[in-house]
């Protein structure tokens, strides 16, 4: 049965009710489109009605807001990575059994380890928390916006020291962002859920091979799961991006005064997706040592019976005996193998699996930049960075 991380859970269940979806039909874009409409287009009608859609203040108007358009590309995104996330997770969890990694005495647990993940993606009790948590910033973010913009924003100022919150205000909190964040804490808990996943797999037997080209026994496949979540990580950068974008557009704040938590997030972002990965690390460590130990042995072996056919031998062997002999060539193979354990990775992580995460985190920050400095300044600047 193939494996899915998106086709589970009561908000799944109510799509598929209400007919966004089909069980054989993500529809992802047709309810990117329809989440964005519902979310937002209600959000300019309301702000243009009470007359905040332009304003001479620009951080007054929701049209001249960069945060307004960064959460609805979320939403997007997040919907659209359904359709590929779906794919390529099932493709990456089926190479364990492809690959004849798991052996037929330990299909039960890898079993197991599945129907645990898709338990705990479709879990009531995950999404309820998520919908309330959202619920919950939705509401932080309304009360402290307006106080952070003399005269208040479009969703709302404050007055006497109590918020009036706009038309425009009230959908944003009740419908724009509790979607976004409901959608954001979904995707959340996928990730969590794929990491304990691999945690569970990690700890059934495994035919693993030291001498493997790839220097991580066999699964530098699973090196791959990162490009999944680009989508996800352009669109929360794309959302910090904007809301330093404001500060320093219409909050005179310096870009130079966000490096250090910029940068920190791109490395965040590169931890925080190679980690679930380090569960193989014990198995790989330890198989590492294993291999060189054996491979050392036999090499030993084998090139003291060498030096003894060919170098210490009693009498003088001509030259030509060793033409056309394998004993030269499998010293030369066990040297080759011994080399390929010496270099196998204790992660199966390779920058190729990282490049696109940083890439996507960067992107947005290279157009908020763009807008303070000359764009081949930043261009030079992000090639000195990148490796050779």
């Amino acid at each position: 049965m193939r494996v899915s991380f998106n086709r589970h859970g009561p908000f799944y269940r109510w799509q598929r009710r209400v007919g966004l979806l089909t069980d054989t039909d993500l529809a992802a874009g047709r309810r990117a489109a329809l989440f964005v409409a519902v979310g937002w287009i209600p959000a300019l009608v309301l702000a243009a009605f009470q007359g905040f859609a332009i304003d001479a203040h620009p951080e007054r108007a929701i049209l001249f807001d960069y945060s307004a358009y960064a959460y609805a590309f979320a939403i997007v995104a997040f919907v659209l990575m359904e359709q590929s996330s779906d794919q390529r997770m099932a493709q990456l969890v089926g190479q364990f059994e492809d690959r004849g990694i798991v052996p037929s005495a330990s299909r039960s647990g890898f079993a197991k380890a599945r129907a645990n993940m898709e338990r705990r993606t479709g879990s009531w009790l995950a999404e309820g928390l998520i919908l309330v948590l959202a619920y919950l910033l939705s509401w932080l973010w309304l009360t402290k916006a307006p106080m952070s913009a003399a005269g208040g924003t479009w969703h709302g100022r404050m007055v006497d020291g109590t918020l009036q919150p706009t038309l425009a205000g009230w959908w944003a909190m009740l419908v724009a962002l509790p979607l976004y964040w409901f959608l954001l804490g979904r995707w959340l808990w996928r990730f969590v859920t794929w990491g304990l996943m691999l945690h569970e797999i990690a700890r059934c037997d495994m035919r693993l091979v030291a001498t493997h080209p790839d220097r991580c026994g066999g699964l530098a496949f699973m090196g791959q799961y990162p490009k999944t979540y680009v989508l996800f990580v352009l669109a929360e950068s794309t959302v910090v991006s904007a809301t330093v974008l404001k500060l320093v557009v219409h909050g005179d704040a310096s870009l130079m005064g966000f490096k250090f938590a910029l940068i920190g997030m791109i490395v965040f972002f590169a931890i925080a997706f190679v980690a679930p990965l380090a569960v193989f690390a014990p198995r790989l460590v330890a198989l590492k040592h294993a291999g060189l130990a054996h491979y050392g042995s036999l090499a030993s072996q084998h090139n003291i019976a060498f030096e003894k056919k060919w170098i210490s031998a009693t009498r003088a062997l001509p030259a030509e005996e060793m033409l056309g002999s394998p004993d030269p060539s499998s010293m030369a193979d066990f040297a080759a193998g011994y080399d390929l354990i010496k270099r196998m990775l204790p992660v199966p992580v390779t920058l190729e699996s990282v490049m696109p995460i940083v890439l996507a985190a960067v992107l947005p920050l290279i157009c908020v930049a763009a807008t303070q400095i000359p764009l081949a300044q930043i261009l030079e600047q992000v090639k000195t960075l990148l490796p050779v």
